[in-house]
């Protein structure tokens, strides 16, 4: 079997994306005061991924239509901290016939793509009148084309899929209520490693569109935040499991616990920074005489439990948190010798002390496995 490469594109499993998908319904509920809009954005992108021997011609193109709710004057300290502007819940559609993957001289397109996208605007700047704005966006999309539907490929792995935009754009006001839009885009399909192989495509896209206000603001008094946020340092505990695809294989998966305790060191509602211990137990280990059958690549362990110390911060908007952190092992009976690694969380807080978390572990630029689960702090 040949190792294959399953990069950070290759990153959250769908219990994320189900959550990110429901985030807008649930901050929307919270931000009732102000304006709504609609944009509609036309978009044309080139491939991108080096691992792709066809990417120089390989393009899509396509449409986003989007729900906007305009926060600016929410009192949340998230919103003011990040200068955050907008949030979106959106509709894409990519025709991706014209991406193709080339095997033993043999193109094969991937399709359609077909998704749901939330996106945050937070802006850096403004030029006039016109706003530079940066947004992330992730999403949940359906693609037609994969491993299966055809097997001489590795670039999709299942129908199901992550969606992962990063847009920088202005944003250019020519009436009282309509905009024009236009940004560069980076855009990601991958299934979130529960299927592999799955390297993912990856394109720059530019957009155009407009935007079109549907109400006028009815009160930009701010109100006080609903949400009861920990004020002061905390301790953290979450814990829970995950699983790993193995290669061409719709069922056989490779499963992992894990386990972190740490310190928060508040900044501010919105930050804080973190330390703690990321222990992770295999319930399969590597056995070099059964490589196949056990390999698992950088996350490949001859021992069931891997240790180690990390740092970050918190990213913090209401009941919802980002986690970033990067770390070293203390020990890892690694088979490519790994020394580091780095993961990337998403939290859902019910009370101010319990919620729910998925957290992406990484070597490198390599997804190792999401571990989710509860998440308790003190």
């Amino acid at each position: 079997m040949k190792p294959i490469l399953l990069t950070i594109k290759s990153g959250i499993q769908y219990s994320v994306l189900l959550l990110l998908l429901v985030l807008p319904a649930l901050l929307f509920a919270q931000l009732d005061r102000t304006k709504h809009a609609l944009s509609i954005k036309a978009n044309y992108g080139l491939d991108v991924s080096a691992e792709s021997a066809n990417h120089s011609k390989n393009y899509l193109y396509g449409l986003h239509i989007s729900y906007d709710k305009n926060i600016a004057s929410s009192s949340d300290e998230w919103v003011r901290f990040f200068n955050a502007k907008n949030l979106s819940f959106g509709l894409t559609w990519n025709n991706l016939d014209h991406m193709m993957e080339i095997v033993d001289g043999k193109a094969y397109p991937a399709g359609q793509a077909l998704g749901a996208l939330a996106e945050v605007d937070f802006q850096l700047f403004k030029i006039g009148n016109a706003k530079i704005l940066l947004t992330p966006g992730i999403g949940l999309s359906y693609l037609t084309q994969n491993v299966f539907t055809q097997p001489e490929t590795s670039t999709i792995g299942s129908h199901i899929n992550l969606t992962l935009t990063g847009e920088l754009s202005a944003e250019i006001p020519i009436s009282q209520n309509t905009s024009l839009v236009a940004g560069a885009n980076i855009l990601h399909y991958s299934n979130g490693a529960v299927v592999v192989p799955n390297g993912g495509i990856n394109a720059m896209t530019g957009s155009v569109g407009v935007k079109t206000a549907l109400s006028k603001p009815t009160d930009l008094t701010s109100a006080p935040e609903t949400y009861h946020h920990i004020e002061g340092n905390n301790a953290e505990v979450w814990i829970g499991a995950g699983v790993r695809g193995k290669y061409r294989d719709k069922r056989k998966k490779f499963y992992r616990s894990g386990v972190y305790a740490g310190y928060n060191f508040y900044i501010n509602r919105a930050l804080s920074l973190k330390s703690g211990t990321h222990m992770v137990y295999y319930h399969s280990v590597f056995d070099i005489d059964r490589f196949d059958e056990t390999f698992q690549y950088y996350g490949s362990s001859y021992d069931h439990i891997r240790l180690g110390i990390a740092a970050g911060a918190d990213f913090t908007m209401g009941r919802l948190v980002v986690n970033a952190m990067y770390g070293k092992y203390l020990h890892y009976n690694s088979y490519h010798d790994i020394g580091w690694y780095w993961v990337l969380g998403l939290r859902y807080f019910f009370t101010p002390n319990i919620g729910v978390q998925s957290t992406l572990n990484l070597h490198g630029v390599q997804a190792d496995y999401v571990n989710w689960g509860l998440i308790f702090r003190i």
